[in-house]
């Protein structure tokens, strides 16, 4: 029977290693982009404007897009956005008579192939040659009319680019679809026991809600506002970060989105992650007279605060929309979509929180070190800023941290107006991350458990 298991397991992985090669293949082409790349000096301000097209007679407006050029005689990284089918590329260098220095000129992909523009053949348009430098690759043009400009066909330059970045991603998409099928190994071989658990959950559901609004009340017990503490602390945080985002550091509106409710949106998810996670790592040792009762089942308690914080997250989610209808914008269809969010944030704090709290009573430095990790983590979470403010190589690792998921979920929700099923890959990767870590957590917890009473 064993050995059934284990065949039907490994045949599941194969199927799975296929699946998330195509998969990865899939996301690739859809989101790694094509780039032209220059460093430019000139002796005058210019606005720069690149077009792309098949045909060598064929410039359009929609098919192009402009950088301006300011600081006169200093050099000046140039990076223009072009569809991966492009042949012919044209650069514009303004209307009006001037001289112009390019170098370092690259088509980037995943790879950089560098392009020497005067090997390139290109045709140039009342511009006229000055200076060769081939040492540095070099090229000095100064306009000799109004309407200056060179293009040159690009096609066996892109051509490079996409077959280098192909074998080069290969070798990454190889590798993360075996890391992928060895997760789907991992969670499927212990499936029983996260099952058995998510069953404990349900059939105790009447208790952990007790508990856990006892364990909320009690919490701000000893203080003359009580609970209000709950709903103070984030409200002044809240406070304190729009004046130093938008009075202080003077940030505008993101689009045409007030920043306020961009930010709010972005930053209450991750009030409820911060303390989730704080207070269900220290559950054990908070509820160390349970853990000590054999006939208890201990594993409840991490679920139990999470559950506590739960109750001050639904306050910030009408506290939500009561902001956003003072600034004219109501929920609509995709406002219920935080439901799914919700659960989201429930699966992640519990998944992470498991393993941590079994940890904790082994390793008491886990508190501090959590701490420092939450406090990092607000900052390299795009919650006051926009990963589109990052290079596609930056934005894609910010982007493996599960909160941006949930963070940019609320503003999907909220704000932009996308379901999460639009979003397939991150959607993959962020359930994928919360079964590996709550199969790796549970099968932590199963281990040390019999130990926990003895470093209580």
């Amino acid at each position: 029977m064993k050995a059934v298991k284990r065949i039907l397991l490994l045949i599941c992985s194969i199927i799975v290693l296929m699946m998330s090669y195509h998969f990865i293949n899939l996301y690739s082409k859809e989101n790694v982009k094509t780039y032209v790349q220059m460093k430019v000096r000139a002796d005058v301000p210019i606005k720069f404007q690149l077009f792309f097209s098949n045909t060598n007679n064929e410039w359009k407006e929609e098919n192009s897009s402009t950088i301006n050029y300011n600081n006169t005689q200093s050099w000046q990284d140039l990076k223009f956005l072009i569809p991966e089918q492009s042949r012919y590329i044209r650069l514009d260098t303004g209307s009006a008579k001037n001289q112009v220095d390019i170098k370092e000129v690259f088509i980037r992909r995943n790879t950089d192939v560098k392009v020497n523009l005067d090997k390139a053949n290109p045709t140039f348009n009342q511009m006229s040659i000055k200076i060769i430098d081939d040492k540095v690759a070099r090229i000095s043009l100064q306009s000799t009319g109004n309407d200056p400009f060179l293009f040159f066909d690009a096609s066996k330059f892109i051509q490079e680019a996409q077959l280098k970045s192909k074998w080069s991603f290969n070798g990454v998409a190889v590798t993360l679809a075996f890391l992928t099928a060895i997760s789907v190994y991992f969670i499927l071989r212990y499936i029983k026991d996260s099952l058995r658990l998510i069953k404990d959950f349900m059939r105790n559901r009447e208790l952990i809600l007790n508990l856990a609004k006892n364990d909320f009340k009690t919490k701000y017990a000893s203080s003359y506002l009580g609970i209000l503490w709950g709903f103070i602390n984030p409200l002044l945080t809240i406070a304190t970060y729009w004046f130093v985002f938008q009075v202080g550091l003077r940030n505008g509106d993101v689009g045409d989105v007030p920043f306020i409710i961009w930010f709010i949106a972005g930053i209450i998810p991750w009030f409820f992650f911060s303390d989730a996670l704080s207070s269900a790592t220290n559950v054990f040792t908070e509820y160390s007279y349970l853990v000590k009762k054999v006939v208890f089942k201990i594993e409840l308690l991490p679920i139990v605060k999470i559950m506590s914080a739960f109750f001050v997250q639904l306050f910030f989610i009408v506290f939500i929309f009561i902001v956003y209808a003072g600034y004219g914008r109501f929920p609509t269809l995709f406002s219920f979509q935080l439901l799914y969010y919700l659960v989201c944030l429930v699966v992640l704090a519990v998944s992470i929180s498991f393993f941590t709290s079994a940890i904790f009573l082994f390793f008491r430095d886990l508190n501090q070190i959590i701490a420092v990790i939450l406090q990092m983590g607000f900052w390299f979470t795009p919650i006051g800023w926009s990963v589109s403010m990052l290079s596609d190589t930056w934005a894609r690792i910010f982007k493996l941290n599960p909160m941006y998921y949930i963070v940019q979920g609320y503003r999907d929700s909220l704000v932009d107006h996308i379901m999460f099923f639009n979003r397939p890959y991150q959607t993959a990767y962020f359930w994928l991350f919360c079964l590996v870590m709550f199969t790796v957590g549970l099968k932590t917890f199963r281990k040390l458990k019999p130990h926990f009473s003895d470093v209580l």
